[in-house]
């Protein structure tokens, strides 16, 4: 494989990393390597996982090619990182707490700490659709530019559909 093609790979390996953090935040909690990786920028671009397909290399490369692979470019998986190292802390933070009485001081900073994560998960969810809702809409302007004939136009629908359909049943389900 080539240096261009496993930069690419890494940056989409990555950004599929992040979103399953994002999503599942108790699986990955415990990777200490990982958890390193989400501290920074450059921490995330030398951050490599044999396993799956994420090699290391410089931040100027993961911008660059980030810039060109996604849509809002670095900006979205540099929001991804955060959202992931936020999500495992709230894991953290939950594994933490100690269940109380609802009547008493103590349980009632449980119920909020609680109520505040529920909404943290609710929060990471609504950023993934908006960032599929921004991809929908480029795909509908790939699809609205289109200069190919109908029936290439829809199996490009077809693709598309496929892979949202996909990434909307793991992001509100977390199955494929």
């Amino acid at each position: 494989m080539k240096v261009l093609e496993k930069n690419q790979t890494k940056v989409l390996e990555t950004e599929k990393l992040l979103r399953e953090i994002i999503t599942s935040p108790a699986e990955f909690k415990d990777d200490e390597e990982l958890l390193k990786a989400l501290k920074s920028q450059s921490a995330i671009a030398k951050y490599q996982n044999q396993g799956r397909d994420i090699t290391s290399c410089s931040l100027n490369t993961v911008k660059s090619i980030s810039e060109a692979l996604l849509e809002r470019g670095f900006l979205s998986l540099d929001e991804l990182r955060i959202n992931a190292k936020l999500a495992i802390d709230a894991t953290h933070c939950d594994e933490r707490a100690s269940k109380g009485n609802k009547q008493t001081a103590v349980g009632l900073k449980h119920k909020v700490a609680e109520l505040e994560s529920e909404l943290d998960a609710a929060q990471r969810s609504n950023f993934l659709l908006t960032v599929m809702v921004s991809e929908l809409r480029s795909k509908l302007k790939q699809l609205a530019v289109h200069e190919g004939t109908v029936e290439e136009r829809q199996e490009l629908y077809r693709v598309h559909n496929k892979k949202i359909e996909a990434e909307l049943n793991y992001t509100l389900n977390g199955e494929v």
